[in-house]
């Protein structure tokens, strides 16, 4: 096992990931969550399969549900929480707009479909992100995580070249699969969910993780002198060459094949892979700047600080969209200060309710 740098750098990169896709829900960017989300579910291969690749897990349904559930009990109850005070808001909202019980058949379906994390399984991405919306990430990762037990199975059986072609082909399928969706439905909500929240779609991403974490499991590199310029010029090519990528990505286009290209997975992943591995080899000078305490603390925080964020986010576009106050520039700026600010200070105080909780 690499020291904790190694891991801690990781988790700079975890951080910005989330930071990028606050960012984007904060009305600041737009195509940093698909990039972020990427990382995430990449990272969670990537780091299960280094962790667990000289331990065996058992290979039941049962037992992989179980493995699966263990690994995503730490957030449930955070989950529900801020479920229900999204809940509240949306509550508060429809009565002063007069209407309080509009859809509530919907909005029953929504809660029962976020208790039991079936949220991203729905074919309609505005139920997946209804409520907290980001919690349909915790839908598809309760899936992925089930997986992880047969998948390390097979990561272990083969050889690193085998896993990685396969990981390539699972990325190349994607993209066969959005070319024939956008051509029998079309674009619009089914399409949206199929390729973002489709927790099947989103193998691609978690199983080029696992094999980057096959091809990093110990493996000896040669240390050298020169290694810090060498990959301070990579990491400075990598990020011009993804600003540019993802410029592209974002550009709207009407024909099927590019659509079915510039899905919101299949590009990241590239983009996502090659940052894991350079934030984990650490040794540039733009990732030994960023894999700073601040960062990693952060990092270390921002899996209960994704879920509260939104909340923070949709309490506040509620406040303003009610009393009509428009999204300047500078206020944009100054709510995601300020609503950055108040989500670290409510995930500080939970995780101290809930360390204090587990000692009695």
């Amino acid at each position: 096992m690499e020291s904790n740098s190694k891991i801690n750098s990781l988790q700079a990169l975890r951080a910005i990931a989330f930071i990028g896709i606050f960012l984007a829900h904060a009305r600041i960017t737009y195509s940093w969550p698909k990039l972020g989300v990427s990382i995430f579910f990449c990272m969670s291969g990537f780091l299960m399969t280094y962790i667990y690749m000289d331990r065996d897990l058992p290979r039941s349904i049962k037992d992989a549900f179980l493995f699966s559930v263990k690994k995503i009990k730490k957030l449930y109850l955070l989950h529900i929480i801020t479920m229900a005070a999204v809940v509240i808001i949306e509550l508060w909202i429809r009565k002063v707009n007069g209407n309080p019980f509009e859809e509530a058949g919907a909005l029953i379906r929504n809660i029962i479909l976020n208790i039991f994390l079936l949220q991203s399984w729905y074919p309609d991405s505005t139920v997946n992100v209804a409520l907290n919306g980001v919690a349909w990430y915790l839908s598809v990762a309760l899936f992925l995580y089930m997986l992880f037990p047969f998948i390390l199975c097979w990561i272990k059986a083969k050889g690193k070249s085998t896993v990685v072609i396969t990981a390539s082909l699972f990325v190349v399928l994607q993209v066969l699969l959005s070319y024939v969706f956008v051509l029998k439905a079309g674009v619009g909500v089914r399409y949206t969910w199929f390729m973002y929240c489709f927790p099947v779609f989103r193998i691609g991403d978690f199983i080029a993780g696992c094999a980057l974490g096959k091809v990093i499991y110990n493996r000896r590199v040669k240390e050298s002198a020169s290694d810090i310029i060498v990959y301070t010029v990579i990491e400075i090519v990598a990020l011009i060459i993804g600003v540019i990528f993802s410029v592209w990505l974002e550009i709207p286009s009407e024909e099927p094949y590019l659509l079915a290209i510039k899905n919101w997975s299949s590009g990241y992943i590239i983009m996502a892979v090659l940052w894991i591995y350079l934030f984990y080899r650490c040794k540039g000078l733009l990732t030994k700047a960023l894999s700073n305490r601040l960062l990693i603390a952060l990092g270390d925080i921002s899996p209960q600080a994704f879920l509260i964020h939104y909340v923070i986010v949709r309490l506040i576009n509620a406040y303003m969209g009610l009393h009509q106050i428009a999204f300047t520039p500078v206020i944009t700026w100054l709510l995601f200060i300020g609503e950055l600010f108040i989500t670290i200070i409510i995930c500080l105080i939970y995780l101290k309710l809930k360390n204090t909780d587990s000692y009695r």
